[in-house]
C-alpha cells in the first residue's frame, strides 16, 4: 500500500512538473517567458541620450585600450576574433548593467523582454 501511495504522489509530483513547464513556456504574460518574434529581431539601436549618466569607458574601452576607433559594431561585427560573441558580450554588458541598476532601485533599461531593446531608437 506504501508502495502504491508513494508511485501515486510521484506520477502526480511528475504530471504536475510538465504542466507547470509547459504553462510557463506557453503562458505569454509570465514574465519568466522570453517571447521570441515571429520575424527577424530588429538590430539593437543605441541611444546615447538615454545613457548620459554614465561614464563612456564602461561601455567604450577603445578610449582606453586603444583598439580602435569609432562605433562599437566597427570591431564587435567584423573583427574575425570577436564577431562569434557579439550577441553574448553585448547582452552581459547592457542587460547585466540594467539588472544591477534595477537591483539597487536605480532607473534602468530593460532587462526581460527582447523586443524591449530591439526596435528603432530615433534618439542619437
Amino acid at each position: 500500500m506504501k508502495v502504491m501511495l508513494l508511485a501515486v504522489g510521484l506520477a502526480g509530483s511528475v504530471a504536475l512538473l510538465f504542466w507547470a513547464a509547459d504553462w510557463i513556456t506557453n503562458n505569454q504574460d509570465n514574465p519568466q517567458v522570453v517571447p521570441l518574434p515571429a520575424d527577424n529581431m530588429l538590430a539593437v539601436t543605441f541611444a546615447h541620450a538615454d545613457h548620459v549618466e554614465q561614464n563612456c569607458v564602461e561601455c567604450h574601452h577603445n578610449f582606453v585600450d586603444d583598439t580602435g576607433t569609432g562605433m562599437c559594431f566597427d570591431c564587435h561585427k567584423t573583427d574575425p576574433e570577436v564577431a562569434d560573441l557579439i550577441e553574448e558580450q553585448f547582452h552581459t554588458l547592457c542587460r547585466n548593467c540594467h539588472i544591477e541598476k534595477q537591483a539597487a532601485g536605480e532607473a534602468h533599461g530593460p532587462t526581460r523582454q527582447c523586443l524591449d531593446c530591439h526596435v528603432r531608437d530615433d534618439k542619437p
